[in-house]
């Protein structure tokens, strides 16, 4: 994923996630868990707009990060986590989609579970509550997980204290759809291959092979072919890789050989020894059983 691509990613999923909360969760009083949900309980008993509480547990967060964890640290997450609250503040003036909680929690479940892969996906992050659970893990070596879903489970019951019981259910419907979001684009993510054509003259040919084996520890099968301007004899090798590893097989290649051709197309199935295996007919598992 080039710089560029990776920045838009940042960029579209914070705003995705902004604006869940601007014209969904807010509106309809649904504190899913993270900070937005903690800026939501925290807005009526102290009296000040969530977007004002969401940008001081965001410089807060930043802070203890820089101050427990380092500089490094902050780098990885400034971004996003400036991001959101600014776009919630840029959002905050439009109308609400819905003033229906289950229609509210379905869609900002969606949403998020969308904004959040992208920002994932980006190499980014948005700080909030991960900054906390990194903090507990290197001080008191707390789970991740654990204390996550502890300060997610805290501002749940606590919407249901502040706003009421059937909020907080609407929340955890939001909450739970959101995880069943990420998890269904992470696996698609994760399981689409790619058959790539690489084109090159014979001189790269075993210097592109030997680093796909190496690097990306990927088989591949090679084919000789005859340019047909040129007639000079090139290599074609064709290899089935993972969607997230094409780009650094295009820069391995275009590296090593900027004259070659390198063909991406998708696949529908894949099986074989490195791949699933194929799911056996009704009748052979009826004969197995």
């Amino acid at each position: 994923m080039s710089q560029v691509k990776q920045y838009s990613a940042l960029v579209l999923g914070t705003f995705i996630e902004a604006l869940c909360f601007t014209l969904l969760q807010s509106p309809n009083q649904l504190a899913s868990g993270g900070t937005t949900g903690a800026a939501l309980v925290l807005s009526p008993i102290l009296q000040i707009s969530s977007v004002t509480i969401l940008w001081a547990i965001t410089f807060i967060l930043l802070f203890s990060s820089f101050f427990f964890l380092g500089a490094q640290a902050i780098l990885k997450s400034i971004i996003g986590s400036l991001l959101v609250p600014f776009f919630v503040y840029l959002t905050k003036g439009l109308p609400p989609l819905t003033h229906d909680p289950l229609l509210a929690s379905i869609y900002s479940g969606l949403g998020l579970g969308i904004g959040l892969s992208l920002i994932f996906r980006s190499g980014g992050n948005t700080g909030g509550f991960t900054v906390i659970s990194q903090i507990l893990h290197t001080k008191m070596n707390i789970k991740y997980s654990v204390s996550i879903i502890f300060m997610d489970a805290t501002v749940l019951i606590s919407g249901a204290f502040i706003f009421s019981t059937e909020k907080a259910l609407y929340a955890l419907i939001g909450s739970l759809i959101t995880r069943i979001t990420m998890e269904f684009i992470q696996a698609k993510a994760k399981h689409a291959n790619k058959i790539v054509y690489v084109i090159s003259s014979i001189e790269f040919e075993d210097k592109i092979s030997t680093t796909i084996l190496n690097d990306l520890h990927k088989g591949l099968t090679k084919v000789s072919g005859y340019g047909g301007y040129t007639h000079n004899e090139r290599m074609i090798m064709m290899t089935v890789i993972s969607l997230p590893m094409v780009n650094k097989l295009k820069s391995i290649v275009q590296e090593i050989d900027p004259q070659s051709f390198v063909i991406v197309c998708d696949t529908n199935e894949v099986f074989g020894e490195g791949f699933s295996l194929p799911v056996p007919s009704r009748s052979k598992r009826l004969i197995a059983n």
